[in-house]
């Protein structure tokens, strides 16, 4: 699953906000929707998606902070960026 259609995303808009919102009350509040996609469909769902939106729906509702936050670090070390490329480090201090 390389990318959703626009009414794909639209149906699982919904669960995108709630996942968000519980983030944020976790205390993560740097996690925006886009991430939360691009996530999805770049490695969650890369190899093995959901086969109906109600899957996706499902699977949205059970991400964990941790294996969101193993997807960033993934692509922390694997970017090209140099340290003073990263400008919003406010969220680790």
């Amino acid at each position: 699953m390389e990318k959703l259609s626009w009414r794909q995303r639209f149906l699982v808009k919904k669960e995108l906000k709630a996942t968000c919102q519980s983030f944020r009350e976790l205390g993560y509040s740097s996690v925006d929707e886009k991430e939360l996609m691009h996530y999805l469909v770049s490695y969650r769902w890369k190899k093995n998606a959901p086969s109906s939106i109600q899957a996706c729906r499902e699977d949205i509702l059970h991400i964990k902070p941790n294996e969101f936050f193993d997807y960033q670090q993934l692509i922390a070390q694997t970017s090209s960026l140099t340290l003073n490329d990263w400008h919003d480090l406010k969220d680790l201090f």
